[in-house]
């Protein structure tokens, strides 16, 4: 009886100490999942009035256009209104909603969208319809009418739905493919219009370009439907250049995508060359943009952010190419495609706008010479204090801890004065030849791990005729490789992860290592949470994964630095 009594007991303890654990652990690491989660996400799921931890799933579409069902959430209510005035309210607000869509009809010039061809789903066009009526409503709706009642808020909406906001409403669920004006700028840096938006034509594909215009703006709507046997569309452009195709450095091309996460390709012809992106490319939202396209062979600062994508050389233009041509393709994506698309899309754009690679290369450059010249500095200075007697060891090592009590502000600037005087300043020399003088703390840790050694072990290696160095080298290393380990982590995460350093002594942007590098960048693209999240997270993971390997030694080394011998 006792014995059942003390294993519930015990049972019911351990699931509360796992509960806290496990607790725990999930709130210290919320801000990591909080930073990789919204490295997922796009642009405009960070500009979302309502907050989320999860990026939303992308839905790749058979056909486009189509009408996006999950543009705006079905009304719960108005703020201000009470429940049973709503309840009332909502189906006549519905039935006018409805009615005024039915009269309008959606149309764009240049054409009409007809809903009984099959171009569009007529129920999902008239639910959605309605719902972002309701949301658009709901954001004008006085304070009054929210007061007075049921018939007030049917009357002021009745007076306020009109043609521009059923036109703005049908243009947030309306999701299709558009294509518009070409530039081109010369190698003078001069942009060049060559096509305000007509030209466009349908290559190959199942489907048709319809033209549009917007006042004064004029542009292509691509209908697409995909297929087994075409899984992509292809439309092309050849305008007239007014100088030297070859000239051209550069192609600026007007368009919107449909937010299907579909991939777009480009191919341009140039002189009897054909280029090509190799870079992915997705419609992973539904607002205008320009894309650009550069050749190789122009002059590029690696430094600079890169907004552009590159046109590589394929080989020659098929026979009868114009001088000049552009041809976008628009494949789409599976489930799949468009999962890992969505999950790489803020990965690829940070190594592509900015030299990531250099970064990341000059950091662990850093870390790797820090932490070699650290470890044998420091592992050699605690040998002498701890193994060999020599005269003023002692006073030397407490000289050697008295400055562990120094602040590093306030050495910051007489340093600084030192590394500029030997022409140091703007170079990487500062940031890790100071690794060769060991740190007090590391000295001190293993001085004092030595210090427990027994010892037997170095007379009995001085026997067999070992001298210092090797005693040193086959003795004590192999029983201090746990505090190694502990150094050696330590001293990459603060080579990793130093900011100041940089920041004081370096000025060119080709020598930034990681952390200046991201600061830069934070400057010049700091709006964009999504891009700044993918980029601390690159720098954070090398930290996970390193202590993941050597935690084994790391929690050996903290155990037995504190034991006695």
């Amino acid at each position: 009886m006792k014995r059942s009594v003390f294993r519930k007991l015990f049972s019911i303890e351990m699931v509360i100490i796992y509960t806290v654990l496990v607790t725990g652990a999930l709130l210290f690491s919320f801000p990591f999942i909080w930073m990789v989660a919204t490295s997922f996400k796009t642009n405009r799921e960070m500009a979302s009035a309502e907050a989320q931890l999860w990026p939303t799933a992308p839905r790749p579409q058979a056909s486009s256009p189509y009408i996006d069902i999950e543009e705006f959430d079905a009304p719960l209510g108005y703020s201000g209104v009470s429940e049973s005035v709503w309840r009332q309210a909502r189906p006549r607000l519905e039935q006018l909603f409805l009615g005024r869509i039915d009269d309008w009809r959606p149309g764009i010039a240049g054409g009409g969208v007809s809903i009984e061809s099959g171009q569009i789903d007529p129920a999902a066009y008239r639910g959605e319809m309605v719902q972002g009526l309701f949301t658009l409503v709901g954001e004008r709706l006085s304070d009054t009418a929210r007061l007075a009642g049921a018939e007030a808020i049917v009357d002021e909406v009745s007076q306020s739905v009109d043609d521009a906001m059923l036109a703005r409403v049908f243009d947030r669920v309306y999701r299709r493919i558009c294509v518009g004006a070409v530039r081109v700028r010369s190698s003078d840096y001069q942009i060049h219009a060559v096509s305000a938006g007509e030209g466009w034509g349908l290559v190959r594909g199942d489907g048709e370009l319809v033209d549009r215009w917007q006042e004064d703006e004029v542009f292509s709507e691509l209908s697409l439907r995909f297929t087994e046997d075409q899984p992509a569309g292809v439309i092309g452009i050849q305008p007239k250049v007014g100088f030297e195709s070859g000239d051209i450095d550069r192609v600026l091309i007007s368009c919107r995508g449909d937010g299907s996460w579909a991939r777009v390709g480009f191919d341009v012809v140039r002189d009897g060359q054909l280029y090509r992106t190799s870079e992915v490319i997705n419609f992973s939202d539904h607002r205008w943009r320009e894309i650009q396209l550069r050749w190789r062979d122009g002059l590029a600062d690696p430094m600079q952010r890169r907004i552009y994508y590159w046109l590589n050389p394929v080989g020659p233009a098929p026979k009868g190419s114009p001088p000049f041509s552009v041809e976008m393709t628009v494949t789409r994506s599976s489930l799949t495609g468009a999962w890992v698309d969505k999950v790489l899309h803020q990965y690829r754009a940070v190594f592509r706008e900015i030299p990531f690679g250099r970064y990341i290369m000059t950091s662990l450059s850093l870390s790797i010479l820090s932490i070699v010249l650290m470890v044998f500095a420091s592992t050699m200075s605690a040998y002498a204090f701890a193994r060999l007697n020599w005269p003023g060891r002692d006073l030397c090592f407490v000289i050697m801890l008295a400055t562990m009590m120094i602040p590093p502000q306030v050495t910051m600037i007489p340093s600084f004065l030192i590394f500029k005087s030997i022409g140091w300043y703007d170079t990487l020399l500062p940031l890790w030849a100071p690794a060769i003088f060991g740190t007090p703390f590391f000295i001190f840790l293993l001085r004092q791990f030595l210090m427990t050694i027994p010892k037997d072990l170095e007379d009995a290696a001085r026997i067999d005729g070992c001298g210092f160095l090797r005693i040193y080298w086959h003795v004590m290393i192999p029983l201090v490789t746990p505090t190694i380990a502990i150094i050696a982590v330590y001293t990459f995460i603060a080579t990793w992860n130093n900011f100041m350093g940089p920041l004081i002594y370096v000025n060119d942007d080709r020598l930034f290592p990681l952390a200046m590098g991201l600061f830069k960048f934070n400057l010049r693209a700091g709006s964009d949470v999504g891009l700044m999240m993918a980029a601390a997270f690159i720098m954070t993971m090398p930290i996970i994964i390193l202590f993941f390997f050597v935690q084994r030694y790391f929690i050996q080394g903290v155990t037995l630095t504190g034991m006695k011998g």
